[in-house]
């Protein structure tokens, strides 16, 4: 609410309920018939709805510059996330590398430890003491059979 606005309304219902005053003073004199208190009161009237009447364009200004402000401001906040939107478009496109497969992880191995699988197949790593065993996607643990030869699959 801007500061036109509140004088406007503070200023146009201050003059209406002081309307009501002359207004009491002109019912009463047109009770007793005095012509002359009657012209007088509805001039104040006149007046103090004049005022309101001022008062209320003054609102209606300060209204439809408050509304411009904002259409203002959503437009730009508007033009802000668009630019957002399209740096993190663009940050998304050059961080993907097309070359390289979504559905596997790739493993490396390094020189060091093939040239020791070439040496000593056997001892190039610790063979475990138990059986092998799978887990279910449930995360359950379920044993492979003895004749089975274990698969090694990674997926993202």
């Amino acid at each position: 609410m801007n500061m036109q606005m509140m004088e406007g309304l503070l200023g146009a219902s201050s003059n209406i309920k002081l309307s009501s005053t002359p207004m009491s003073v002109y019912r009463r004199a047109s009770a007793e018939g005095d012509t002359e208190k009657m012209k007088r009161a509805l001039s104040y009237t006149g007046e103090c709805t004049e005022k309101a009447a001022m008062y209320q364009e003054k609102l209606d200004k300060g209204m439809k510059a408050e509304a411009k402000a904002e259409r203002e401001k959503a437009k730009l906040e508007q033009k802000a996330a668009i630019e957002k939107n399209r740096e993190e478009g663009q940050r998304t496109e050059e961080g993907t590398k097309p070359e390289r497969s979504r559905e596997n992880d790739l493993v490396q191995i390094s020189e060091a430890a093939k040239e020791a699988l070439k040496s000593d197949p056997v001892n190039a790593a610790e063979l475990p003491d138990s059986e092998p065993v799978t887990y279910t996607p449930a995360g359950e643990i379920t044993a492979i059979p003895a004749e089975a030869e274990p698969i090694v699959s990674f997926t993202a």
